[in-house]
């Protein structure tokens, strides 16, 4: 189905309706339409700034990490110089794959396939056998990798597959004024989880930032952030925002970890979620971020990496392992009590009864607003 296909003027029609007063979200289409997703993947990831990965997975000169956004293979390389940079991780002979495994140490980029060299800053160096069995081209002389616009907030590395979206500075803003007492730049990383649904990305988005369903689906977190303190996040440009003040740390929340460097007082008992469209989500908490990045495989299977971030020396020194391992398992927890709901949504878009829901002015601004940023990115 194409674009118009789907996003019809009935729909839109209902997109701009108040959210609860006759608002809706996405059609069905959207969420199990295998032409939907490439679209997405033309027009929305590649875009727009999307997370790629941190400082910790290529701490080094001569790192290298694979990772695939939008749908296309993506390399981010520590340069002998000091430089991260990104490229698109395919050979200019044949195309083939670089690298498809985190790598350290390298002097070179080398195809496995038929030998070609690439400097770490991208250049071409030899072609082993070009112009015959034995007969090397070691000049240098040839096209170098392409690279890709990237950006880097704290120790977040965000790239741009187009080169066309607004400067990052201005994308990121909206986030970095939300968080004025927060050194990101303290953080390390600690632990990536990765978990699958089947279900489509954007459910798995729209569930994180649903404050709804805590009363229902998340009883340990009600209890120590009641749902009655909350409300839908709330839009924030493109970004959408939750923020609330609970009243004591507990386990995996801020018990036997190091907090943020210089905390105001009151700031200890900060917490807050940020979905930056449509890339990624942050989760903060006083001792901890969490990082929640989806790589949609196809319309109802998608990959959630959970990437769990701690204060300095918190997030390897085995003196913490236990707080730790609390953050995680907190996260563990919350994550299984959600994998039902998000496919139980999936399999509810199969039915022609249901295409685009009724939704409440209290909680679901966030999803109408996330909705109409799909569609406007796209149009």
């Amino acid at each position: 189905m194409s674009f118009q296909d789907i996003i019809t003027s009935d729909i839109r029609e209902r997109l701009s309706r108040p959210t609860g007063d006759g608002g809706t979200c996405l059609p069905n289409a959207c969420y199990t339409d295998a032409e939907w997703l490439k679209l997405e993947n033309e027009r929305l990831f590649a875009r727009t700034w999307m997370y790629a990965g941190c400082l910790d997975q290529l701490a080094q000169p001569g790192d290298a990490f694979p990772t695939t956004i939008g749908g296309k293979p993506v390399l981010l390389v520590h340069g002998r110089d000091g430089e991260i940079r990104a490229f698109h991780n395919v050979c200019r002979h044949r195309g083939a794959v670089l690298v498809d495994k985190p790598c350290k140490g390298l002097a070179a980029l080398t195809c496995p396939y038929h030998a070609w060299a690439y400097g770490l800053d991208g250049s071409l160096r030899t072609r082993l056998h070009f112009d015959g069995a034995g007969k090397h081209d070691l000049s240098g002389q040839g096209p170098g990798l392409v690279p890709i616009p990237m950006a880097m907030w704290f120790r977040a590395i965000f790239i741009n597959l187009d080169g066309k979206a607004e400067p990052f500075e201005d994308y990121i803003a909206p986030l970095g004024a939300r968080l004025p007492h927060h050194d990101l730049g303290a953080l390390r990383l600690h632990k990536t989880v990765e978990w699958e649904f089947r279900a489509n990305w954007k459910l798995v988005f729209e569930n994180y930032f649903d404050n709804y369903h805590i009363g229902t689906i998340h009883p340990k977190l009600d209890a120590f952030a009641p749902m009655v303190d909350r409300r839908g996040f709330e839009p924030l440009g493109k970004f959408l925002h939750t923020e609330l003040y609970f009243d004591a740390p507990e386990d995996g929340r801020g018990v036997g970890l190091p907090y943020y460097p210089n905390l105001p007082p009151g700031e200890d008992r900060f917490e807050a979620g940020y979905h930056l469209f449509p890339s990624c989500c942050y989760q903060v908490w006083l001792d901890q971020l969490t990082i929640f990045q989806v790589f949609p495989i196809a319309p109802d299977h998608t990959v959630e990496h959970l990437h769990v971030f701690l204060i300095g020396e918190a997030a390897t020194d085995p003196a913490y392992g236990e707080a730790a391992q609390g953050v995680c398992d907190m996260w563990d927890e919350l994550n299984r009590e959600d994998v039902d709901a998000i496919e139980w949504m999936q399999k509810g878009r199969q039915s022609p009864a249901f295409d685009g829901g009724m939704l409440s002015g209290w909680w679901d601004q966030s999803h109408q607003h996330f909705a109409r940023l799909v569609v406007e990115a796209m149009s």
